[in-house]
């Protein structure tokens, strides 16, 4: 077994009665770059808008040592089900897990009090892990980011509606596509006033020996 940075490990074998246990849980390095750049406070109100399987929510709960609140969203009931129990599992007892689509304009109940801290790790074209999940560079095609970029702005654009004066918000993705990341958060910025951005984080897997990544942190000014 070997540490790899703070709080991540190399396993020789796979700790089948750790992870049972809630003792770990298995994710690459780089999923923890937009947690840790949200840093959310004890005690503070916080949402995972697109937080199956469930890993950064644990590592939120971990950040916040399991006070304040968490609401985790999702959108299909089997992913909501690997969600809740995966936080079970991991011990997690900050968190109510609602069923939602954040790119629906509609503001649900449980989000119009709004929140302090908003992580929004969207669904994205996965080039920041095509050393894991090959089938990418196969299936992947332009209009396949095009259709990301829509969806992904849609997302960004409704999750900031939901943020308190001061706020901050981080928008993450697995990709490696400025399309998806840089360029998307500055257009995004540009067309809504009132939000600024304070800093990005990017992991390049050449480089960082992990998975792709980039996140970038949002405040409502």
């Amino acid at each position: 077994m070997t540490e790899t940075s703070e709080d991540f490990i190399i396993c020789d074998h796979l700790p089948r009665e750790d992870l049972s246990v809630g003792r770990v849980y298995m994710q690459d390095p780089s999923t923890a770059i937009a947690p840790r750049l949200l840093a959310p406070q004890q005690g503070q109100r916080v949402l995972d808008a697109c937080a199956a399987p469930g890993g950064k929510t644990a590592l939120l709960a971990q950040l916040m040592e399991n006070t304040g609140e968490i609401i985790a969203c999702d959108v299909a009931p089997g992913r909501l089900r690997r969600l809740e129990g995966n936080l079970h599992r991991l011990h997690v007892a900050n968190t109510q897990i609602e069923q939602h689509d954040w790119a629906d304009p509609q503001i649900p109940d449980f989000a119009k009090a709004g929140f302090d801290r908003i992580l929004l790790d969207v669904p994205c074209s996965n080039t920041g892990v095509m050393r894991r999940r090959v089938d990418v560079r196969w299936r992947l095609t332009p209009e396949d980011i095009t259709a990301q970029v829509e969806t992904q702005t849609q997302l960004l654009k409704n999750c900031l509606r939901v943020l308190k004066p001061g706020g901050i918000l981080v928008y993450s993705t697995c990709s490696i596509e400025p399309a998806e990341n840089e360029l998307l958060v500055a257009s995004v910025l540009e067309a809504t006033s009132g939000y600024e951005p304070i800093k990005l984080r990017h992991s390049f897997p050449p480089d960082d020996q992990t998975d792709g990544a980039f996140a970038a942190a949002i405040r409502r000014v």
